[in-house]
């Protein structure tokens, strides 16, 4: 989740440069050799993202208020969508934000910040939370921050100050999915790094239907990205979004470097392992409320 993962998707120089040393290491840090990354001792003490979900191993809850979602597949304002060197990422400006209501939230308000997404070199493991085992094709990550709060740097540290949305996405053949195509479409726009391009204001209206899904698992973990802190309240929706390979592919032609020598491949974490005197509760929520009028479809 936002952010940035190894050397050689975050660091906006060329890759054909001498490389630091990673054996360079402070001793107050311990290295994750498999993320290639550093992460402070003191942020491995709880619980990172991410995880593993399986369905008999959660707490099944069929009590929250229904998860509101305000404003995510509305018209108007400035949509853009950005080559950061890491992932593609999307924001709107000049219109009332999104946010979330409800659910795991409770009476909080969260606020739309940006979306983005995690791949690998093929369709069988770019997302980053596996489900059952199975991992998907890709992973998109809506990133929304504490309304108390002024800002997601404000939020990001604060135990209550973030909430992610996971989306599942799976590559199944050849036939594009129309919604989809709205972002998928516009990243021939973005391939160079530091590169932006604008796209339709309801370009999210491909997560509409599973957004409006009851079920969807929730716990409390970490970014998945620098600098890890251990502030997001995870839900994840298990229902994978139909795209054609194509679509997927185009995400796999953006650079990581000015050079254009280098391709951004791959960019999820590994799966995180809790420690071993801590239990992780994954809960299972399902509404069994009827829903206010419009109420998680604004």
């Amino acid at each position: 989740m936002t952010g940035g993962s190894s050397p050689s998707l975050t660091k906006n120089s060329c890759l054909c440069e001498p490389e630091e040393d990673v054996n360079a290491v402070n001793n107050d840090k311990t290295v994750d050799e498999d993320a290639h990354i550093q992460v402070e001792d003191w942020r491995l003490h709880k619980f990172q993202s991410p995880i593993e979900l399986t369905h008999d191993e959660s707490i099944h809850h069929d009590h929250f208020e229904p998860l509101e979602f305000h404003g995510h597949w509305d018209e108007g304002g400035d949509t853009t969508f950005t080559n950061n060197g890491f992932t593609a990422t999307l924001r709107f400006q000049n219109r009332e934000l999104p946010f979330l209501r409800g659910g795991p939230l409770h009476e909080d308000e969260y606020v739309f910040d940006q979306l983005h997404f995690h791949w690998s070199e093929d369709d069988h493991s770019g997302c980053e939370h596996l489900f059952e085992g199975r991992a998907f094709s890709m992973e998109a990550h809506a990133v929304h921050f504490n309304k108390k709060y002024a800002d997601f740097q404000e939020a990001h540290d604060k135990q209550d100050g973030l909430a992610v949305v996971g989306f599942f996405l799976q590559a199944t053949d050849n036939i594009d999915n129309p919604c989809f195509d709205k972002l998928s479409s516009a990243v021939v726009d973005i391939e160079k790094v530091n590169s932006t391009t604008t796209v339709q204001s309801d370009c999210l209206t491909w997560i509409k239907e599973v957004a409006q899904c009851k079920g969807y698992y929730t716990y409390q973990g970490s970014l998945t990205t620098e600098p890890y802190t251990e502030s997001v309240t995870w839900i994840l929706y298990s229902t994978p979004i139909h795209v054609s390979r194509e679509q997927v592919a185009h995400f796999r032609n953006m650079k990581s470097t000015p050079c254009e020598q280098h391709n951004i491949k791959k960019n999820v974490r590994p799966i995180q392992t809790p420690p071993t005197h801590k239990k992780l509760n994954v809960l299972y929520a399902r509404s069994h409320r009827s829903s206010s009028p419009g109420a998680g479809e604004k």
